[in-house]
């Protein structure tokens, strides 16, 4: 359902719409510098956080014990991954609340699904 800007922000504010962000158009947006650098700069660093989770797992295999690491490895990087790809999509919505050309361009690219 298409909508005005206003329209938007009310209906977030008071939840009277189901609002949804498609999860990869929304990374896509986040990596090709659509957005402004606070949420490129805190999407990169936490991206590097869950690539280093992995060398960090195999360090505690290492020295500490190998069934820490192995927990750690499994555990740490799919978590830090799931919360990247919402972190991604939360920055889409957040965005468009603030600026309503960014709001149009979601819209029409069907990065942000108002239903």
């Amino acid at each position: 359902m298409r909508m005005e800007h206003a329209e938007f922000v009310h209906a977030w504010k008071e939840r009277t719409r189901s609002i949804s962000v498609n999860r990869s158009k929304a990374l896509r947006a986040v990596n090709s510098g659509l957005l402004p650098r606070r949420y490129q700069y805190a999407h990169i660093f936490w991206s590097w956080v869950w690539f280093l989770s992995y060398p960090a797992g195999i360090a505690i295999m290492i020295f500490l014990k190998w069934w820490v690491g192995i927990i750690f490895i499994v555990l740490v990087p799919w978590s830090i991954s799931a919360a990247v790809k919402k972190s991604a999509m939360e920055f889409i919505v957040e965005h468009a609340l603030e600026n309503p050309s960014f709001y149009e361009f979601a819209v029409v690219n069907e990065i942000i699904l108002i239903e």
